[in-house]
């Protein structure tokens, strides 16, 4: 299918950001706006988001607006005690640019923090003080602010004290991950900082919510800007729990703290442009690299999610996975090999060694150092102007290192859990070292150079194929947005030098997963429409008829507003 036809084959509804009633909440709900839009995790977010849309903002204060929302609605996953990545698109220029927000080390760590078998049996780098890196997330915000938006922090974070001061109902979502990282909350936050617990016990879905605490450390950040943070009082507090509690970071780390423009990485499949990030994410090159290696196939004639289809793509997420982990890591202490990684001839070269009976059973070897959980978000925002941007951060795990500051009710990372426990790893942690992660915020143009899709997903390592196959079901397969995001996914990498499970949504057929079985491949069957997967958002862009269509994961809270 063309792609007028399947953007056209979608646009049934006008400018509206309600839908129609379905059967299931996980039916396709394209979203249509002219206007400007937000797909984010939360609907109240989304919401913040599209309210500094209509107060002027571009879509970079909106994109900020959001991001601080989501710290509120949905802390267990991102805010200003983590990190993330955001892509810009400016219409002005056609420009890309990346923003690379991402944690670091604290001056006082090393390669071997994490080695001992002690460390590993208490995991020391997943929960608790030494858990957490320096947070990037409002350095991040305010370059973004002050080289690409139109207003300030203290106008944009204005809908999140909102949210903060007057509280929200606790989505299911949420509900289910307080309920998981219960005993670890109650282990490292006292039940009076942390707005998730009562009287000993998890807020369950439907419950409101106030964060006064929160709220307090933003109007902070709008009086006195992110130097709160980074050189003033929250980021004390933050300091002096960590500590107090036996962990390494300091002031100075938090004052060394800056963000950094990065040229996003780039690549083709099948004429349409990628700009996705680039290092210390792997996500955009080795998205990159899948698609050259799955453009040498004719995918749409084998058919959406066949064996055979499947079967090609799993083989060549395991030979982008083994070079991820071989090459991959943050810029300013390895040399990147991006020109072969990003090569055409280099993916072809892949492509030519799949068997198509015959999954392969070994990999060259890589080291499978990072494991992000599902705690990422992602939101894609598009304004009047053409402004596209695409930002996925994290705090890491469900709630990071389940500390939650005690004065200012923010959520502390534990991205140090990024960084591989083998000190011979080129991601092993280093002082102000920036670990590998799998965040893919990406931005496609169309074969004529105009925008078409701003897409992204939680999910950890799966980020990345489930970005890929999002992008696949769109172009290969002529589906709409949401169509794309609901699609049943599957996944697949290496660990070492050995192919790990084939992981599949139990949607797909029992027969696929059969002829999958026989071509050798060893499989895991999730749950129908599992988190495990991710929670994509994402909106593409009908340009000859001015319409933005958007779609949200209902594995997770998604929403989309427009108007």
């Amino acid at each position: 299918m063309s792609r007028r036809s399947l953007v056209f084959a979608l646009s049934v509804a006008i400018a509206v950001s309600a839908t129609a009633a379905f059967g299931s909440p996980h039916d396709p709900k394209d979203v249509t706006a002219s206007k400007g839009m937000v797909a984010a995790a939360s609907k109240l977010a989304a919401e913040a988001g599209v309210e500094i849309l209509k107060k002027g903002g571009n879509a970079v204060d909106a994109a900020v607006a959001t991001g601080l929302a989501l710290n509120v609605v949905e802390s267990n996953a991102s805010g200003i005690g983590g990190g993330g990545f955001m892509v810009v698109r400016l219409a002005d220029t056609g420009k890309v640019i990346a923003i690379d927000y991402r944690e670091e080390a604290p001056g006082a760590s090393t390669k071997d923090m994490y080695a001992s078998e002690k460390a590993k049996a208490e995991k020391l780098g997943v929960y608790g003080p030494l858990a957490v890196g320096v947070p990037g997330t409002l350095a991040g915000y305010q370059m973004a602010l002050d080289q690409y938006g139109t207003m300030t922090l203290a106008e944009v974070i204005q809908p999140a004290i909102r949210l903060a001061e007057e509280g929200f109902e606790l989505s299911p979502t949420v509900a289910k991950a307080v309920e998981s990282n219960f005993e670890n909350l109650s282990k490292f936050t006292p039940e009076k900082a942390n707005p998730f617990l009562m009287d000993g016990l998890p807020l369950e879905a439907g419950q409101k919510v106030t964060q006064p605490n929160l709220a307090k450390a933003f109007r902070l950040l709008a009086k006195d800007g992110i130097g709160a943070f980074y050189n003033g009082p929250i980021g004390h507090s933050m300091v002096d729990n960590i500590q107090k509690q036996g962990g390494i970071m300091t002031a100075n780390d938090l004052q060394r703290y800056k963000p950094v423009l990065r040229v996003p990485a780039e690549g083709t499949y099948r004429g349409y442009k990628i700009y996705s990030m680039s290092p210390p994410s792997s996500g955009g090159i080795t998205l990159v690299e899948s698609l050259n290696i799955l453009e040498n196939f004719p995918l749409s004639d084998w058919g959406h999610n066949s064996p055979k289809t499947i079967h090609y793509m799993t083989e060549a997420f395991k030979m982008a996975f083994s070079d991820r982990g071989n090459f991959l890591g943050d810029p300013s202490f390895l040399n990147i090999p991006f020109e072969m990684l990003e090569s055409k001839k280099y993916a072809k070269m892949l492509a030519d060694r799949i068997d198509d009976g015959k999954a392969m059973q070994e990999v060259p070897a890589t080291d499978p150092s990072v494991d992000e959980h599902w705690s990422t978000t992602h939101f894609s925002v598009a304004d009047a102007a053409g402004n596209i941007v695409a930002v996925t951060q994290t705090v890491n795990y469900f709630f990071g290192s389940c500390l939650i500051d005690p004065e200012y009710g923010f959520v502390y990372n534990n991205e140090m859990d990024d960084f591989s426990t083998n000190p011979e790893s080129v991601n092993s942690p280093e002082p102000g070292k920036r670990p590998l992660s799998s965040m893919s915020p990406t931005i496609v143009l169309d074969p004529d150079g105009k925008p078409f899709m701003s897409v992204g997903t939680p999910g950890a390592w799966r980020i990345i194929t489930s970005v890929a196959q999002i992008m696949s079901n769109v172009i290969d397969f002529g589906m709409s947005m949401d169509e794309a995001i609901e699609a049943p996914r599957f996944t697949a990498r290496v660990l070492g030098a050995k192919p790990d499970v084939l992981q599949l949504e139990s949607r797909i057929p029992e027969s696929t997963v059969e002829a999958l079985k026989l071509r050798g491949h060893e499989v895991k069957v999730r749950g129908d429409y599992d988190l495990y997967f991710g929670g994509a958002q994402g909106i593409l862009f009908d340009s000859g008829k001015g319409l933005l269509i958007g779609g949200a994961d209902s594995r997770r809270d998604g929403d989309v507003v427009g108007y």
